[in-house]
C-alpha cells in the first residue's frame, strides 16, 4: 500500500487497526515508516528528552491522565464514560470538601494544593486535564482585569511546572469565557503562548452544554494542546441541539412552589426566549431593582433585575450555575403547572450532566458550591470523543 499518499489522521486510523503502537506524536514520515514494518513487530516510541512527546504514548485502551483542580471529578467522569479502561493517576484539589466528594465518587483520593505536590514523583500519563481556578478571570468578580495580580490567576504557572516535567502528550484545560476578553485578550494570549513555546500545537473554543444537549447556558473556553497536530473545534462548535429545562425537570421533586403573590409573570408579548442562549426569562421575584439601567418601565427586561430574583421558563434553557449560590436560589416557571419553584439540588447536578447516582456532599450549601464549580461532563465527553475521531486519543 502507498501510505505517503495518506493523511495524518488516516496514517493514525490505520496504526490502530494493525494494533502498531508508539503513532502518537509522530510526524507523517515516522507514521509511513511504522506501518511499513512487519505488522507482528510491537513498535515502542523512542522520543527526546526534551520534546513535549518525551512523555509514555497512550491508546485509548491505556489512557493515563492527571485531574488538575479536580473538583468533584467532572473530567474523571466524563472521561470514564468514554473510555471504561482509563486511569486517572493523579488528582489535585486544594479544597478538602471537594476532595471527600471526589473520592467518595472515584475511588481515588486527591491531593491538596498543587504547590505541595513533588512534581517528579507524579507516575506517568499522557493526558493532563486541568479546569484552573477561574475566580481570577471571571467578569463578576475581577472587574479590573488584573487577572494575573491574583494569586488564583498565577495557578497556571502551577500547570506550567507539571508540563515542563512530565511532558505530557496531550492537554485539556477549561475556564471561563472571560478569559478570551481580559486586557482584551492578552492573558489568553499569555497562556497559549505559554504552551506553544513548548512545542505544543494549540487551539482554544467557546462551548455551553446547551449546544449538547444540556439545558444550561454556561459558555465557557475549552483549551486543548497536542504534541502531534493541532485539534479542530469546528464539529463541535456548529453543534446544535433543541433542549429545555422540562427535559430534566423531576416529576416528583418536593420542591415547595412559591406564593405567586411574591412574584410577577410578564405579559406573553414581553417574553422571548434569545435564539442563542436558548434563555426564556418571564418573570421576577417582587424586590428593589437594579439601581443601573433600572429605568421606569423596564421591569419586563431581565437586566433590571439582579440574578436571584430572575425567573426562568422550563421551556427555555438555565443560566450559568454558579459557585457563589449556596443556598440553591434558581427560580423556575414551570409551564406544566403555571408556578414558580426552585430548582432541587438533583436538578441543579442533573444540569451538569452527572448521574442520579452521584453521591453529592451532604452539606447542602457545600453541595451546590461544588455543582457550581464544576465543568459540565456533557461537554468534556464530547471533546474526549473528538479527540478520538481525530486520532489525537
Amino acid at each position: 500500500m502507498d501510505y505517503s499518499s495518506k493523511s495524518i489522521k488516516e496514517l493514525i486510523g490505520l496504526c490502530k487497526e494493525k494494533g502498531i503502537r508508539g503513532y502518537s506524536g509522530k510526524k507523517k514520515t515516522e507514521l509511513v515508516e511504522l506501518l511499513a514494518q512487519p505488522t507482528n513487530v510491537l513498535v515502542t516510541a523512542v522520543a527526546d528528552a526534551d520534546a513535549p512527546h518525551a512523555a509514555a504514548p497512550h491508546t485509548t485502551e491505556s489512557l493515563r491522565y492527571i485531574d488538575l483542580f479536580a473538583g468533584i471529578g467532572g473530567f474523571h467522569q466524563a472521561i470514564k464514560n468514554c473510555i471504561p479502561t482509563s486511569k486517572c493517576v493523579m488528582a489535585s484539589d486544594i479544597d478538602p470538601n471537594a476532595r471527600a466528594t471526589y473520592e467518595a465518587n472515584h475511588q481515588l483520593k486527591p491531593l491538596g494544593d498543587i504547590k505541595k505536590i513533588d512534581i517528579p514523583t507524579i507516575p506517568s500519563f499522557s493526558l493532563l486535564c486541568g479546569g484552573f481556578p477561574c475566580q481570577a478571570f471571571s467578569i463578576a468578580q475581577w472587574k479590573d482585569k488584573k487577572a494575573f495580580d491574583d494569586p488564583r490567576g498565577t495557578l497556571f504557572f502551577e500547570i506550567l511546572k507539571v508540563i515542563d516535567c512530565k511532558k505530557p502528550s496531550l492537554i485539556l484545560l477549561e475556564n471561563v469565557a472571560h478569559l478570551t476578553k481580559i486586557n482584551k485578550g492578552e492573558v489568553l494570549e499569555t497562556i497559549l503562548n505559554s504552551l506553544k513555546s513548548r512545542g505544543y500545537k494549540v487551539s482554544y473554543q467557546l462551548l455551553s452544554p446547551h449546544q449538547f444537549g444540556i439545558p444550561q447556558n454556561r459558555e465557557r473556553v475549552y483549551i486543548v494542546a497536542s504534541n502531534s497536530q493541532e485539534f479542530d473545534f469546528t464539529a463541535l462548535s456548529k453543534k446544535s441541539t433543541t433542549c429545555k429545562l422540562s427535559d430534566i425537570l423531576e416529576t416528583s421533586h418536593g420542591a415547595a412552589y412559591i406564593d405567586p403573590a411574591k412574584y410577577t409573570i410578564l405579559a406573553a408579548e414581553h417574553i422571548k426566549k434569545q435564539a442563542k442562549s436558548g434563555l426564556k426569562f418571564c418573570g421576577y421575584l417582587k424586590g428593589e431593582l437594579r439601581k443601573v439601567g433600572a429605568r421606569e418601565n423596564t421591569e419586563h427586561l431581565s437586566r433590571v433585575h439582579k440574578q436571584l430574583m430572575r425567573i426562568y421558563s422550563s421551556d427555555g434553557t438555565h443560566p450559568t450555575l454558579a459557585a457563589s449560590e449556596t443556598s440553591g436560589r434558581y427560580h423556575i416557571y414551570e409551564e406544566s403547572t403555571k408556578l414558580v419553584r426552585r430548582l432541587t439540588l438533583n436538578e441543579c447536578y442533573k444540569l451538569m450532566a452527572y448521574q442520579t447516582s452521584f453521591k453529592k456532599h451532604e452539606n447542602k450549601g457545600v453541595a451546590y458550591k461544588q455543582i457550581g464549580n464544576s465543568v459540565c461532563v456533557k461537554v468534556i465527553e464530547e471533546i474526549i470523543k473528538e479527540l478520538q475521531r481525530q486520532g489525537l486519543l
